[in-house]
């Protein structure tokens, strides 16, 4: 068949899904054909992954698929981000659309369900979901959210169980691009109930009318009370009004007073002002001649001044030649005693040298002392070298023996270190969860709040043995379980989590293990299959033996994580599991069922580990399988390291006896060193004896020395003549004398001169004094004149001010009497308030102000309530509404009548048009597999529009629904698909021909079922998949090559062979390979070298000679129109 008869992708069909670390799939793209997509390959590859994609590529929410609320949970195992990218076909002429959703783990809330996590972007843009949601669902009518279009693995149970009303929501929704038919639905019903609950309304409205004119009469009598405190209010203001202009009357007279107190002041302060200027002149007079008095006064004073100066130098000359001839005279008395006193020292000298010269005969001879200590110079350094030697291979042994000491404590700190790998894994475990260190200290530092113990996190309290055992672990338990704290009663729950998440505002995880203790346990499997498992294919044990932990931390992971039924293999594991079907030998029952039992269990191969996970589908009863590669551990990774304890170990040993060896040899050549220090000593304690013995010769050699030429000089100076030196000094005396007589006639001269200056100065100190008396007491008049001329300014200023402030004061008020209260209009004509405020009969503020409190006693009485007016008005109109209401009651009920019937008519007709097609494919399609089939409409019943005497009847229409009725046997009677009375497979039988049934009538470009062929016969699954084929692949419309069925996706884990309608064109096979052991190259893989393969192998069988030995042989694959 051509294209044309094929058909291309109807706009809104999906082109090309593009996935990078989503579930199964690290990276990879596909592209489906426009027409029947068939998915098929093991489970556990990735074939639902397809669907979940396009589900959250466009816009679903994660609770649509039933497998997680939480996007996040689709990123693959160890991966923090993932990518998923959707491009569906555009309208003609139309730009493409490309929709991408990035999903990050470390985004969004961790209590959330990852809202947060997911960013949107339309071909490259970055864009919010709502948009993307909008373009899906309006633009190309596509609904992820309709089971009747898009029906994933986990929602094929939600389907079959679905009532009538709901069945029939969900096929409305199918049926129209802008599902007129589901919201005219909808509109009815909520018309139907409008209108039922205003059945009651006339009644209702009349008891209404009767309370409310009961209240009314109450309000009215309230309403008077509330118009005479109006009239005491209306008073009260009247009567401010009248203070505020009282009081400016007072203001006003006051300010006239101030007036005339500044008038006098100013008048005042004039005469003082003339009084003030003789007396300043006359001080001014007394001033200048009391300066010229004082300049004179101090040049007389410098006069004296300067010969008191020159006496006191005169003076200061006879003191100094005084002290000289006194010197002169002192030195001429020393010059004589020295001479004798030379003499004396003379004799001393000489006999000091002869007891020097003495001492020097008894001292050996210094040539023979300096051979000696020659001699013993020689024997140290004879002695050193040898001590030296020693001493460095002392050194060198005590340096390699600390070095030895400190490889002793590095080995046992790095044992230490091996061996507390609980302080490590915590170091790691709060590394990646920072507040999670936080909450930890908080719990250790209030373990008295609570009644039991708290423990935890549970990454903390484990230890693993051995490396591997950590990397399963941490494979196998949620991550979420390794950040939980442990506590043994609710109240402890309760109690920790206000405190920590409502109080420190940090989240927890909490679970619960009833007084801490360790349950018994049942374990998967019985001894005797225990023990064939670990001997004939390698099963170590349980994964909860690898570990060790507190009671209430493994009771957690048993009750949270099952570890108690996960296995652990090794490489004789893994080739069971390749070449002897343990996963078949595990997943059988012990007890004869025929159902099969979940499993999981870790196996190794080399360096790497694999975790194989089969489950059970509670539907089919069929198992599927899960490949998961084993990481190395990021949390649990600080464990104790066997093969590092058992060397650190041996590094401490070998090092101690290191250690050892070289501190016996230190001992040893300790004791010669000893011997070689104390042998260098004594030579070196000789040397120095020599030495002290020879220095001291050398010594008294000096002191002789010294002393013959300390008497040369003595002798010398004794027989120096020294006559010339005193005649000299004699002299020297009697010019001082003569100069000291000058200085002191003088210092007469300059006495004389200034005792005369003295008595000058002493007439004038007196005449100054006279005319000071004068100008102080000329000072204290004109002081006392300007402080009363200050004192008048100063009332001055101040009664200005005064009158000033006043004025403010007094204007002020008037503004506010002319704001609050205007006597005038703008064109200065009296107002009616005025002559109401002349009216009152207050002539005084203290009047106006009894008369006030008198007014606000009266209003004070009557309780004030401002609503009453607004009440009446309201309780007025209400009434007046309340009758209009009653009057136009029957009025409304018609028009809602006649809007239901005429809504319900078009409603109706076109529900029901839709329905009998649908019947018509649904009975010929059931007939085609030996069964009966019908789809009923199922009407609401019959209820009266508004009362009993109402002709005009509709429907409950929240009550229609749809029913499927089917009959698998001939025998039996039509009955309502359910649950309760039909096998899985008849369900499953009836649900995709429902879905055939209204694929023509659907709106959606594409339809996704998910292996719905599960449970099914191999006759049923053959008729089955032959109407899929038929239904998904009819040619389109001649002239239009998109005007056909739409895409349709098919996702199975196994076909039946000899399916012929495969050989259509419009189907395409993509068939799914991912996982831990397939191609490493995906060029490998070539399906068109494949399918000839296996035709040539069926030709071959085909062949005379090995027909008759291979009856049960498939066919042979044709060549499909695609395959990926």
């Amino acid at each position: 068949m051509t294209d044309d008869a094929v058909g291309t992708h109807k706009p809104g069909s999906v082109t090309r899904i593009r996935l990078i670390n989503f579930l199964t799939y690290s990276e990879v793209e596909f592209r489906p054909g426009p027409r029947l997509n068939l998915v098929c390959g093991p489970n556990g590859t990735g074939k639902s992954t397809i669907l979940n994609a396009m589900c959250l590529g466009l816009g679903g929410e994660p609770r649509m698929l039933g497998r997680a609320d939480d996007c996040r949970e689709f990123i693959s195992h160890g991966k923090d981000k993932a990518l998923i990218e959707i491009e569906v076909q555009p309208f003609p002429g139309k730009p493409i659309h490309i929709f991408r959703r990035a999903i990050d783990r470390n985004k969004g809330s961790e209590r959330g369900r990852g809202r947060g996590s997911s960013t949107y972007y339309l071909n490259g843009d970055q864009t919010t979901a709502k948009e993307i949601k909008d373009i899906v669902s309006n633009v190309y009518h596509i609904s992820v959210d309709n089971l009747c279009t898009f029906l994933p693995q986990d929602r094929v149970g939600s389907f079959s169980s679905f009532n009538p009303k709901q069945l029939l929501e969900e096929t409305e929704k199918s049926l129209s691009p802008s599902q007129h038919l589901y919201k005219t639905h909808q509109k009815l019903i909520e018309l139907e109930a409008e209108l039922n609950a205003g059945g009651n309304n006339a009644e209702t409205l009349e008891k209404k009318l009767e309370a409310l004119q009961a209240d009314f009469g109450n309000i009215e009598r309230e309403k008077e009370r509330m118009e005479e405190r109006q009239k005491a209010l209306e008073q009260i203001q009247l009567l401010e009004k009248k203070i505020l202009w009282l009081k400016y009357d007072q203001q006003r007279e006051h300010c006239l007073a101030l007036k005339q107190t500044k008038d006098a002041a100013k008048k005042q302060l004039a005469e003082a002002r003339k009084t003030l200027a003789p007396l300043v002149q006359e001080s001014a007079e007394r001033k200048s001649k009391l300066d010229q008095l004082n300049t004179r006064f101090q040049m007389i004073d410098r006069e004296a001044q300067n010969h008191k100066k020159g006496c006191e130098k005169q003076i200061h000359k006879f003191e100094i030649h005084q002290s000289a001839i006194d010197e002169d005279i002192i030195n001429l008395q020393t010059m004589e005693e020295e001479a004798r006193k030379a003499e004396r020292m003379l004799a001393e000298a000489q006999k000091d040298l002869e007891q020097h010269e003495k001492n020097m005969l008894d001292q050996p001879d210094a040539s023979q002392v300096k051979k000696e200590h020659r001699d013993a110079e020689q024997e140290i350094r004879a002695l050193y070298g040898p001590l030296r030697g020693k001493q460095r291979e002392a050194e060198r042994l005590k340096s390699a023996w600390r070095q030895a000491t400190e490889e002793i404590r590095a080995h046992q700190t790095s044992l230490d270190r091996i061996n507390d790998a609980k302080i490590a894994r915590r170091n790691q475990v709060f590394t990646q969860f920072p507040n999670l260190r936080k909450v930890t200290e908080f719990v250790q530092n209030n373990q008295a709040k609570f009644r039991r113990p708290v423990w935890g996190p549970v990454a903390c309290e484990i230890e693993t043995k051995g490396m591997n055992a950590a990397a399963y672990l941490e494979q196998h338990i949620p991550k979420h379980i390794f950040k939980s704290f442990v506590v043994e009663c609710r109240e402890d729950w309760n109690d920790l989590y206000k405190l920590v998440r409502e109080g420190l505002k940090l989240p927890i995880n909490i679970l619960t293990v009833p007084e801490g203790k360790l349950e018994a346990i049942q374990r998967l499997y019985s001894n005797e299959k225990f023990e064939d498992l670990k001997s004939e294919h390698g099963v170590i044990g349980y994964l909860d033996e690898s570990l060790t932990a507190p009671d209430p931390i493994m009771q957690a992971l048993r009750n949270e994580a099952s570890v108690h039924k996960v296995l652990i293999g090794n490489d004789k594991t893994q080739e069971s599991l390749d070449k002897r079907n343990l996963l078949g030998y595990l997943s059988k029952a012990e007890d004869g069922s025929a159902k099969p039992l979940a499993c999981c269990i870790f196996s190794s191969h080399g360096s790497k580990s694999h975790k194989y996970t089969s489950t059970v589908s509670r539907y089919s009863n069929s198992t599927s399988l899960r490949v998961d590669d084993v990481n190395a551990p990021r949390m649990l990774g600080a464990c104790v390291d066997d093969a590092r304890k058992r060397k650190a170990e041996e590094e401490v040993r070998n090092a101690t006896e290191n250690a050892n060896n070289l501190k016996s040899q230190v001992e040893g050549i300790q004791e010669d060193l000893d011997n070689a220090v104390q042998l260098h000593q004594e030579a070196k304690a000789r040397s120095k004896a020599i030495k002290t013995k020879l220095d001291g010769i050398n010594k008294l050699k000096r002191n002789v020395d010294r002393q013959k030429k300390k008497v040369e000089d003595l002798r010398q100076k004794a027989s120096a003549d020294n006559t010339v030196a005193k005649k000299k000094l004699v002299e020297q005396i009697k010019k001082r004398i003569k100069s000291a007589i000058s200085a002191l006639e003088a210092h007469a001269l300059s006495h004389n001169e200034l005792m005369e200056t003295t008595v000058n100065s002493a007439g004038v100190r007196i005449n100054t004094t006279l005319v000071d008396v004068e100008h102080r007491t000329v000072a204290e008049q004109l002081r006392e004149a300007e402080k009363e001329f200050v004192r008048l300014e100063t009332a001055e200023k101040k009664a200005k001010r005064d009158l000033a402030d006043a004025k403010n004061v007094m204007n002020a008020t008037l503004r506010e009497c002319t704001a609050v209260a205007p006597l005038k209009d703008d064109s200065d004509n009296p107002l009616p308030l005025k002559a109401e405020l002349e009216e009152l009969p207050v002539d005084t503020v203290e009047e106006a102000i009894a008369a006030l409190e008198e007014a606000q006693v009266k209003a004070n009485t009557i309780d004030n309530n401002p609503d009453i007016l607004m009440q009446y008005e309201k309780l007025k109109a209400e009434i007046i509404e309340t009758k209009d209401e009653i009057e136009n009651l029957e009025n409304s009920k018609n028009a809602k009548i006649q809007e239901i019937n005429n809504a319900k008519a078009s409603w109706d007709a076109a529900l029901t048009n839709s329905l009998d097609k649908v019947n018509v494919l649904f009975g010929t399609y059931m007939s085609e597999l030996g069964c009966a089939g019908e789809i009923v409409l199922k009407r609401g019943s019959a209820l009266a529009a508004a009362s009993q005497s109402d002709q005009a009847y509709f429907s409950k229409f929240d009550q229609w629904g749809v029913e499927i009725q089917v009959k698998f046997r001939e025998k039996s009677k039509m009955s309502v698909l359910s649950a309760q009375r039909h096998s899985g497979g008849e369900r499953a039988v009836s649900t995709i021909m429902y879905l055939m049934a209204l694929q023509e009538l659907m709106v959606s470009p594409f339809r996704c079922v998910d292996e719905i062929n599960q449970g099914l016969d191999e006759r049923n699954e053959r008729l089955v998949f032959k109407r899929i084929v038929q239904n998904s692949t009819r040619p389109p419309h001649e002239d239009d090559s998109m005007n056909h069925s739409g895409q349709y996706f098919l996702i199975t884990p196994k076909l039946l062979p000899n399916l012929r309608d495969m050989e259509h064109e419009a189907v395409t096979v993509h068939i799914i390979t991912n996982g831990p052991y397939t191609f490493n190259n995906p060029t490998d893989w070539n399906p068109d070298n494949f399918v000839e393969l296996k035709q040539g192998e069926d030709a071959d069988e085909n062949s005379p000679e090995i027909a008759n030995s291979n009856k049960n042989g498939t066919s042979s694959t044709r060549k499909k129109r695609r395959v990926s």
